[in-house]
């Protein structure tokens, strides 16, 4: 793909990203020193594991939010171009995701113990594991999810579109579109979305992955506001044509 240029409102999600690894490094150091000093093999398994885990996510992080460095998915059938994310992205959280959830598990059943060898008072050794619990629950759903739903995509043909989020889909016609506009939210922390709206009185739809499928997200952008004004154009969507376009970045904005 070559470079589109992001929508003005956009101020991209490097900062963040940088911010996410300057906080996770320590982590993963620290965690790698206690497996590599561990006396017991409970311990180490648990450490590496963790230490692995952050240290692949912050790798997935640095190629989608920092370096930009995203492939689109893209995927021709039955009538549908179907739009995932980046493949070595997708795959690295999957991977970060299982080894949080082996060490976790690990964590969850031998601290209460005493049989892993971590420096934890009282207090942590009882609500440290109750987290831990919580949040491998979560990856295990999620997976679970995806397996059950599919990966989190958006499909287009020539009616609309359809954004599947894990266990949820959102479908909007491109003749109850009125306006695609891209915008930073005043949230904490921001993030640069795709606002949809629709009839004057439904509310606005935000897609806030956009980043996850192109670059930085710009060439979604274009793509959705190509095929919103360009009525003509949606047989692409159906045709598999639509693939090569976004290959090329070949989506003219006339700014409606």
């Amino acid at each position: 793909m070559t470079d589109v240029r992001r929508p003005e409102a956009w101020r991209g999600g490097r900062v963040i990203g940088l911010l996410f690894v300057a906080l996770m490094t320590p982590a993963a150091v620290a965690l790698a020193v206690s497996a590599f000093r561990a006396r017991d093999v409970p311990t180490a398994f648990v450490a590496a594991a963790f230490s692995l885990a952050i240290i692949i996510a912050a790798v997935g992080v640095l190629q989608v939010r920092v370096l930009e460095r995203v492939e689109p998915n893209v995927e021709f059938t039955g009538a549908r171009t179907i739009l995932r994310y980046d493949r070595v992205y997708d795959r690295l959280i999957r991977v970060a995701l299982a080894l949080a959830t082996v060490g976790g598990v690990g964590f969850v059943v031998l601290v209460p113990s005493g049989v892993i060898d971590l420096s934890l008072t009282p207090g942590q050794k009882v609500f440290f594991p109750i987290g831990v619990a919580v949040i491998v629950a979560a990856a295990v759903y999620g997976e679970y999810a995806r397996r059950k739903y599919g990966p989190p995509s958006i499909t287009f043909d020539d009616q609309g579109l359809t954004h599947h989020r894990t266990a949820s889909d959102t479908e909007i016609r491109w003749v109850d579109i009125a306006r695609i506009t891209a915008e930073r939210t005043e949230s904490r922390p921001a993030r640069d979305v795709v606002v949809i709206e629709s009839a004057p009185d439904s509310p606005r739809y935000m897609l806030g992955d956009a980043p996850w499928y192109t670059p930085g997200g710009a060439a979604l952008y274009s793509m959705l506001r190509f095929y919103w004004m360009n009525a003509e154009s949606r047989t692409e969507l159906v045709d598999g044509s639509a693939a090569e376009r976004l290959d090329a970045d070949q989506f003219a904005d006339t700014g409606r």
